[in-house]
């Protein structure tokens, strides 16, 4: 109640003799808000300050970096076990796989996407499967797969990152035949 009656003396000051009652509710529910909003504000910062010690604790706790002070000031270096698990974490992160969704629009023409990816690249292979099925096409062998879907540009420079484009084969079909009856 305190801060109500602070922020009413406040605006009772600023609007002046003579304001209208609806100036004044104006003023005074803008107060509260600008208040509401630096309230709102000092707990974000309060809450990403409280993240960062949480995380050099954690990093601390688990032996992957050491706090160290030289001059009166405070650094930290990564050990050797946090050398390793960042690397780890690295290669990690270099051999993870683009999400699963990309836009698909409709196509009045048949595609025909045909894949022959090694078993070393099972992972990646599996993928493609799923983005292939994501974006509508059907399944007729496991690596034969045919729909009538524009191919989205991200999808292409994914399987270029992923170096699996040479493995890769899409045709596109003016005149369907006996395909009408697989699709």
């Amino acid at each position: 109640m305190a801060i109500n009656t602070i922020d009413l003396f406040e605006v009772f000051l600023s609007v002046g003799y003579g304001a209208s009652y609806g100036k004044f509710q104006y003023e005074l529910s803008k107060k509260q808000r600008e208040r509401d909003q630096k309230s709102i504000e000092r707990e974000m910062k309060n809450k990403a300050k409280q993240n960062y010690y949480n995380l050099i604790y954690q990093l601390k706790r688990g032996g992957l970096i050491e706090e160290k002070e030289k001059n009166n000031k405070k650094f930290f270096i990564i050990t050797k076990k946090g050398k390793g698990k960042l690397s780890f974490l690295k290669k990690q992160h270099k051999e993870s796989l683009p999400e699963v969704s990309y836009s698909s629009e409709e196509n009045n023409k048949f595609i025909i996407f045909i894949f022959d990816i090694p078993e070393k690249e099972k992972r990646k292979r599996d993928w493609l499967r799923e983005v292939l099925k994501k974006l509508g096409l059907k399944m007729i062998q496991k690596s034969v797969w045919i729909g009538k879907t524009k191919i989205p540009k991200e999808f292409l420079d994914d399987l270029f990152k992923l170096k699996i484009i040479d493995y890769v084969e899409i045709f596109e079909i003016t005149k369907a035949g006996s395909l009408k009856n697989l699709v």
